[in-house]
């Protein structure tokens, strides 16, 4: 590609050409602005004769302009809104307000090595829910809540599960606390952590983190800014997860293709 579509590229710009490039499969960085890198799956189209391409040509020669053309939010059915992990990031950029969107992506990479995917919770109820403050571990081997001040001989455990998540834009960890945990692994905790330290089975954590990497998932997840130690980063909650329903995949699919169509 280098050498083929450079060499291209190259002749067209000592032409003073304009140029219209079409890329799909690429992942978009952010090091002082927007990077766009190709990888061995990137389509390199370089101006394409489809509507969108020709509309860009007649907006004249702008020093750069991207646009994301592909998909950045679809409507299923009217019923939610989704967003690319690209877009996510680029309006988090911007705006600084906590968002709440839908992710379609595969699930790459679950962090369980280090045994940090969970935490002991309090588990007495407060205001008619579980309180799930971390507690500490006393002398005794009691637990002590600060929020309740209380001192109990047994715990419960929640989740802190730092997930992996990847699309064609790009790639976003993400923390699921026990909402998007349980609804991804069908285990409690407090399961989880009883299976990896039973000597006994031959099921293990790693076998169940397994069957569920490079599957597709809808992610609904909330997005927010936070400062910390004077720099400002991303926080991503997982507070649901779905098995993808293919069929009104691409019934959405069919209306935006139907709807683009009907613009061009």
């Amino acid at each position: 590609m280098e050498e083929q579509k450079g060499l291209e590229l190259k002749n067209m710009l000592s032409n003073d050409s304009v140029i219209i490039l079409a890329l799909r499969n690429y992942r978009v960085g952010y090091f002082n602005g927007k990077l766009i890198n190709i990888t061995t799956a990137t389509t390199l189209h370089i101006n394409p004769t489809f509507p969108e391409a020709e509309l860009l040509t007649l907006r004249g020669k702008d020093p750069l302009l991207v646009v994301l053309f592909v998909a950045e939010t679809i409507h299923i059915d009217g019923k939610y809104s989704r967003m690319t992990i690209s877009s996510i990031c680029e309006q988090m950029s911007i705006k600084l307000e906590t968002i709440q969107t839908t992710l379609l992506a595969i699930l790459r990479f679950v962090n369980v090595t280090d045994q940090n995917f969970y935490y002991a919770a309090c588990p007495l109820i407060v205001n008619g829910r579980p309180c799930k403050k971390k507690c500490t571990q006393q002398v005794d081997d009691s637990w002590f809540c600060s929020r309740c001040q209380m001192t109990m001989q047994d715990c419960n455990y929640s989740y802190l599960l730092p997930l992996k998540l990847q699309d064609a834009t790009s790639t976003l960890w993400a923390t699921a606390f026990d909402e998007g945990s349980i609804h991804l692994l069908h285990k409690t905790a407090k399961q989880l952590c009883a299976l990896q330290n039973d000597v006994t089975t031959t099921k293990t954590t790693s076998s169940v983190i397994k069957r569920l990497l490079s599957c597709h998932y809808s992610f609904t997840l909330l997005v927010s800014n936070e400062a910390y130690n004077s720099e400002t980063k991303m926080k991503v909650t997982v507070n649901k997860v779905a098995h993808v329903d293919f069929k009104a995949e691409c019934h959405a699919l069919l209306v935006e293709t139907g709807r683009l169509s009907t613009q061009a």
